[in-house]
């Protein structure tokens, strides 16, 4: 079975946000933000892990904003459109 290291990994920046890719042992990647650790989403592809991701994202800064929890700065301009 292959191992995965640390330079299977790499970043992308899309819409001022970074996302974080890692490939997945099963297949596919898993994917973050590293700006909200608790935002993790997963694809078979990379554009289908970046499409959860972002979705992800928008429904966890939106549950963030209903209950008050703080959001970093760079993620509020997102935060105000869901």
């Amino acid at each position: 079975m292959a191992r995965l290291i640390a330079s299977d990994r790499f970043k992308v920046i899309r819409g001022g946000i970074e996302y974080e890719f890692e490939p997945a042992e099963e297949g596919g990647y898993v994917a973050s933000v590293p700006l909200y650790p608790s935002c993790v989403s997963q694809g078979e592809t990379f554009e289908e892990a970046l499409a959860n991701v972002e979705d992800a994202l928008k429904e966890t800064l939106a549950a963030a904003k209903e209950l008050g929890l703080d959001i970093p700065g760079e993620l509020k301009s997102l935060a105000e459109e869901s």
